[in-house]
This record gives structure tokens, C-alpha cells and sequence, in this order.
């Protein structure tokens, strides 16, 4: 039990070493994937540049800045080599990694610190001042402050010393060293067991061999590195293995895949904005087309990659291109351009003491020299790359360069001095490895082709299985989305379907007049808004006093049994349809003119009958003994212009006013119908309606006539 408390109570300590971890891991990642980007978030979250010179000023603006000594202390760090790398874009990037380095100097305590700055003076050095050499004792010095640290920080520093290493080595052409860095950086990446390190690793190495000829281990390491980088999602990493896979097919001679390859990791790399790795791409685009021969597309990718070296202001990159000029302008025969070009690269190399690079353009000087006949230029060069390659240990540039030379002196009939050359190749010619394992290295390169075109192949065929499983997903998820939209489909179908049973359930129940389910307000005003207003028209608005109450008097169902019988025998007599407004109201529309008299008839017919009518309500026709009915009465068209339009409401509206007027004369029944005149103005018939045709009627403009006096008439006061 006291166990598994102890081990309860160190679960948060452990988890929380592993998220640090992590987190240290997945920096060191951003890093290399994206450095401007890091350099600006870093930059921000420090408020960088900091002010202090003392380890007790540095403790109070961490604490100011809410963090904690270290942890600054490791963000300044990466500031600081961030500010060295090549592709991060900043004028003052040197100026600002100098006063961090000053500032780190002077507040480091620990050997790891000690050892950071130590690193980072010296790659100062190298990229400002270009001294590779003290450069490379400077990284040993620093290497070995913390060779026997094992924390995760010290092992991820020993990773970058490593490869810094590996590439000075290189660059120095110092390919035992250089091997040897690589073997340990690999070695480290397998160690912390993160694809992203292995991957970057296996690619150094793979470039280290495809570099010192050894293709059948190059290509190993960069099949590895290929296969590694597909599984991540790191478009830096997967540029670069793009690119090394170009350089592969390079040397294959798979012109089309090294080409395609190429383009990847340049698209990539501009998308990134690495300017750096950019320019490398361009020159290994500009190398495939030469080795090709096609010189016109190799020019422009060389002066391509020229341009972004020189926006980046890597000098030595520069000088390396125009050295590959030089020597595409001398297989076009142009040597003009092309010793112009070499002496550019001369001078830069010379400028930067860059002699593992000075060695080859002097080479290539001293071709183009013999290929002009220019015994002396040829002699000097070839000396002078003689000379460089003793120091370098370069048996084949001083076998090539005394071929030059010896070929100059039988120019200038210099025999001794031919032959003492041709004796010295003959020397170096026998320390070269035997043919027999130049053939055993040809086999084991091709069976290196054949595996990695194998798993070139095994990575095409677990891709397009990822791909298949990824379209059945797709398909099926669609199959899933068609289903559930048919059925969305079906069911808003249904309920439109439904919802538009009810909308005409409901139009019909507003179009009928609520007590006795009649046509009523609402249609009467349809029937009105449908008709053609130019054609003549018969209105007519009917009320009976002893129906208006009926409802009240008889009860709702009589009532409406004797409202029906009413309206069906007045329909009859006047041949057309009849609308309940209210009760007692009725409506008719006919569609031919009509006069008064013919209404107010069939009116007085269907009252009669109405007293036939057999009620269960015994005494109602006690209160039948006189008819109080009014009519009022309108034909259509009102007015006689066309281009007026009057609306429906305005129409039953007149007939209303016509209605009030008849029921206020004291003699039943009674009629009242107007008529405007054929002058009538059109704005009587516009609201206020009452208050229009009352003005209306005392000008003369309306004439009114009724079965009883019209002087009696008393028009609605407004």
C-alpha cells in the first residue's frame, strides 16, 4: 500500500516531466520546420530586445514578465539561434544575436549555459566572419562541457552540435569527421525515438554518401528518410526529403521523377518562404536539366538561384553559382562568359578563405584555360589547385588538374615537365581502389536501386490503399448524406404537403362567415378583387332589422337553419350568389347591370315566403308583422375611366355608405343607390371615404336615388 501511494503521489511529477519533454521536442521541431515563425512568437511573448546586465536585473524582469528565470533564460537561447539561421529574415539578425549572446555571457551559470554561448559566439563567427575552422574546435569546446549531461535539453544540444558539425566538417572536406558527426547525430534521433529527428538524421546521411559517391548507402538513408517524412505532417521536412529524392532520380537518370521531385520541394519551400533551401532546390533543378545538356534551362535556374542567394545575403552560395555558370558556359563553348564567371567565384572564395570550395574553381579554371590553349592560365590554375587539393587530401582533383598540367607543358614543349606529371598521376592512379571493388560497389548500388524502387513502389501502393479506404469513406459518408436528405426530403414533403392542407382548410373557414358557415366578408371581397372593373356590374348590400338579432332571439341553430333558408330563396329570385357579412347583412354580386327596383323586388318576394317559414320557435312569427329591410345599391363601373383602379374594401365600402343612408329613411323598405356622374373626379372613392362621397353628393358630383323621398334622406355625418 505505501508503494502504490508513493507512486499515486509521483504520477503528477511524472506526467509533468513528459509534457515538458514534449514540449522541448515539438520547439526544437518548430524550429527547424518554421524559424520565422517561431522567431516572431518567441520575440513577442519576451518583448524582446530585454534590458539587463547582471544575473539579479535578469531575475527581476522574468518575474516582471510573469515567467520564471529558466524558462526565459531558455526562450533567449532559442531567440539567439534563431537569429543565426540563414533563411530568417531580419536586416539587423546578427546585430540582435550579438547582443543576446553579450547578454547570455553574462547571466550564465551552469556548464549547459556555459556551453550555449560558447556554441553560439562561434556560429556567429561562421556566418558573419565565414572562419570554419576555429568554428569547428569552438562546437568540440562547448560539445565537451556537456558530453556528460543526459538531460533531455543536453541531448536535444548534442543533436544540433552534431549536425552543425557534420556540415562544417563537410564544408572543410573533411569527410571522416563529418561521417562520424552524422553517425552520432543519427544515433541521438533513434535515441529520443521521434520520426521527425530519425528522418532529418537518415536525410544528412543520405546526402553525406550521395555527395561522397557511395549511392547505394545514399540512397538507403534516403529511402528511409522518404518513408519517415510521408508518415508526418512537416512540410519543411517533406521539402527536403522532395529534394533528396530529386537528386536520387538524378542520379538514375529518371530525368521526369527527379524533375517532379524538384518542383515539389521548390513549391513547398516558396510557400514557406525558406529563401535558404529555396535557392539549394533551384540549384539542383539547374543541375538535372545540365546533366541533360539542356545549358539554356541550367543558366536560368543557376541565375535564378543566384538572385535569391544574393536577396539572402549568402555570399558563399553565390560564389557557388557563379562557378556553375562558369562551367555550363564552358561546355557552350562560351568562354568569354564563362572565365568571367570564374573569376567572380575566385574572388568570393578567396574573399571568405573558402578553399574546399577555391580547389574545384580552380579546377575548372584550369579545364577552361587547356580547352582555350592557354598554356600559362592553365599551368597557373592547375598549380594552384594542385596545390589546394595536397592540402585537402583530394587524390582525384590533383590526378585531374596534373592531367591539365601535363597537357600545357607539351603545349610550351616542356617534355621533362610533361612527363615528371604524367609519372605523378601514375603514382596517385595506383592508391585509387582496384577495379574489382568499383565492380562490387556497382553491384551493391544496383541492388540498392532495386530496393529502393521497390519501396518506392510499397509507399505508391500503401498510399493508394489509404487513398481507396479514404474514397469509401467519402462514398459511403455521402450515401449516408443522400439518405438522410431523402428523407429530409420526404418529410418536408409531407408536412408542405400537410401544412398546405391546413392553409386551405383555413382559407375556406376566413371566407365563411362564422355563426352560420356562410360565404361571408372575406369572400364577397375575393369575388370583388377578381372581377374586371371595365365591364358593367351590379352590387348590392341587403339588410333585414328583425334578422340582425336573430341569432340572439332564436338561438344559433334556428337561426342559421332559417339564415340558409333565406339566403337560398333570395339566391333563387335574384340568380346569383349571396354572402353573409353579419347577421341580418347580406351581400350580392352580380355580373350584369341591375336597377334597384329589380333587388328591392325579389327582396320583398323572399320576405314574404319568410313568414311561411316553419319554426320550432312558435312565437317568431309574431314578430314578423312588418318587414324593416334596406337596400343599398351601386353599378359598376363607378367612374368611367379605365386607368382608375379601385380596390375592393373602397367598393363595399360605397355600398355601405349607400346601406346607412337607406336605413335611416323612417318608410321600409327602402332603397338608396348612387350614381356618380361621368365627370366624377376619382379622388371621391379614396379615404376617408364617408367624409369624400358626402362632399361629393352636396356638389352634385354623385346623384342618389331611392323608392322614397330623397330629400328625406339623412346621409352619414362625418
Amino acid at each position: 500500500m505505501l508503494r502504490l501511494a508513493i507512486v499515486f503521489l509521483l504520477l503528477p511529477f511524472i506526467f509533468c516531466q513528459v509534457v515538458i519533454a514534449k514540449d522541448l521536442e515539438q520547439q526544437e521541431i518548430d524550429f527547424r520546420e518554421n524559424p520565422t515563425k517561431l522567431y516572431a512568437k518567441i520575440a513577442k511573448i519576451t518583448e524582446f530586445p530585454l534590458s539587463f546586465t547582471t544575473p539579479q536585473e535578469f531575475a527581476k524582469v522574468a518575474d516582471d514578465l510573469g515567467y520564471k528565470p529558466d524558462e526565459l533564460h531558455r526562450n533567449l537561447e532559442v531567440l539567439a539561434r534563431l537569429n543565426l539561421e540563414a533563411n530568417l529574415q531580419s536586416s539587423s539578425k546578427y546585430e540582435d544575436a550579438e547582443l543576446l549572446i553579450k547578454q547570455l555571457d553574462s547571466i550564465d551559470s551552469t556548464a549547459f549555459e556555459q556551453a550555449m554561448v560558447i556554441m553560439l559566439k562561434a556560429r556567429l563567427k561562421a556566418r558573419r566572419d565565414k572562419q570554419y575552422q576555429s568554428v569547428v574546435a569552438e562546437y568540440m569546446e562547448a560539445f565537451n562541457k556537456i558530453n556528460s549531461d543526459v538531460s533531455l535539453e543536453a541531448i536535444l544540444f548534442k543533436y544540433t552540435l552534431h549536425e552543425h558539425l557534420a556540415s562544417l566538417q563537410m564544408m572543410l572536406l573533411q569527410p571522416a569527421p563529418a561521417l562520424s558527426h552524422l553517425n552520432q547525430y543519427r544515433e541521438i534521433a533513434y535515441q529520443l525515438h521521434n520520426d521527425y529527428f530519425i528522418a532529418e538524421s537518415e536525410a544528412a546521411l543520405g546526402k553525406y554518401y550521395n555527395r561522397s559517391g557511395d549511392m547505394s548507402k545514399s540512397l538507403l538513408h534516403f529511402t528511409e528518410a522518404f518513408r519517415l517524412a510521408n508518415g508526418l505532417n512537416y512540410l519543411s521536412l517533406k521539402s527536403q526529403t522532395s529534394i533528396n529524392l530529386a537528386r536520387t532520380y538524378r542520379d538514375l537518370e529518371q530525368w521526369d521523377d527527379a524533375l517532379k521531385y524538384a518542383h515539389d520541394a521548390a513549391e513547398i519551400l516558396q510557400k514557406l518562404g525558406n529563401e535558404s533551401y529555396l535557392a539549394e532546390t533551384l540549384n539542383v533543378i539547374a543541375m538535372i536539366y545540365a546533366a541533360q545538356e539542356k545549358w539554356s534551362k541550367a543558366i536560368d535556374y543557376y541565375l535564378n538561384s543566384q538572385q535569391v542567394n544574393e536577396r539572402v545575403g549568402n555570399n558563399i552560395a553565390v560564389g557557388l553559382n557563379f562557378h556553375n555558370v562558369g562551367e555550363v558556359y564552358s561546355k557552350l563553348k562560351n568562354y568569354p562568359a564563362a572565365i568571367s564567371a570564374l573569376k567572380q567565384a575566385n574572388d568570393i572564395f578567396r574573399a571568405h578563405k573558402t578553399n574546399h570550395y577555391l580547389v574545384h574553381n580552380e579546377l575548372l579554371f584550369a579545364q577552361v584555360s587547356a580547352d582555350q590553349q592557354l598554356w600559362p592560365e592553365t599551368i597557373d590554375h592547375a598549380n594552384k589547385a594542385i596545390e589546394l587539393a595536397k592540402q585537402k587530401k583530394l587524390i582525384d582533383v590533383q590526378i585531374e588538374a596534373l592531367g591539365y598540367l601535363s597537357k600545357a607543358y607539351r603545349g610550351i614543349n616542356d617534355l621533362n615537365a610533361a612527363i615528371d606529371s604524367v609519372e605523378t598521376i601514375i603514382a596517385l592512379t595506383q592508391s585509387v581502389e582496384d577495379k574489382k571493388q568499383a565492380n562490387n560497389g556497382r553491384s551493391e548500388l544496383t541492388e540498392q536501386k532495386l530496393k529502393f524502387e521497390l519501396t518506392l513502389l510499397n509507399n505508391k501502393l500503401a498510399l493508394q490503399s489509404a487513398k481507396n479506404k479514404r474514397n469509401q469513406l467519402i462514398i459511403m459518408s455521402l450515401l449516408i448524406l443522400i439518405g438522410v436528405a431523402l428523407i429530409t426530403v420526404v418529410f418536408l414533403y409531407r408536412n408542405l404537403k400537410h401544412k398546405t392542407k391546413q392553409h386551405q382548410a383555413s382559407q375556406i373557414i376566413n371566407h365563411l362567415e362564422p355563426l352560420s358557415q356562410s360565404p361571408g366578408y372575406r369572400a364577397f371581397i375575393e369575388t370583388l378583387a377578381t372581377m374586371e372593373q371595365s365591364e358593367p356590374k351590379t352590387l348590392a348590400l341587403i339588410n333585414i332589422n328583425e334578422l340582425n338579432n336573430i341569432d340572439m332571439q332564436l338561438g344559433l341553430t334556428e337561426s342559421v337553419t332559417l339564415i340558409h333558408s333565406f339566403m337560398k330563396q333570395l339566391s333563387q329570385h335574384l340568380g346569383t350568389d349571396v354572402f353573409v357579412i353579419r347577421s341580418g347583412v347580406f351581400a350580392c354580386y352580380f355580373n350584369q347591370q341591375h336597377d334597384a327596383d329589380f333587388i328591392y323586388e325579389a327582396l320583398l318576394t323572399c320576405l314574404e315566403q319568410l313568414k311561411d317559414v316553419k319554426s320550432n320557435i312558435p312565437n317568431f312569427a309574431q314578430l314578423q308583422n312588418i318587414h324593416q329591410a334596406s337596400i343599398g345599391h351601386i353599378n359598376l363601373p363607378l367612374l368611367g375611366n379605365p386607368d382608375v383602379n379601385i380596390s375592393a374594401e373602397l367598393h363595399f365600402e360605397t355600398l355601405q355608405y349607400a346601406l346607412a343612408a337607406a336605413m335611416d329613411i323612417t318608410e321600409k323598405p327602402a332603397y338608396v343607390s348612387l350614381r356618380p356622374l361621368n365627370f366624377a373626379p376619382a379622388a371621391i372613392f379614396m379615404p376617408p371615404l364617408y367624409l369624400n362621397l358626402t362632399q361629393a353628393l352636396n356638389r352634385g358630383i354623385i346623384r342618389a336615388e331611392s323608392n322614397r323621398n330623397s330629400l328625406d334622406i339623412n346621409w352619414p355625418k362625418c
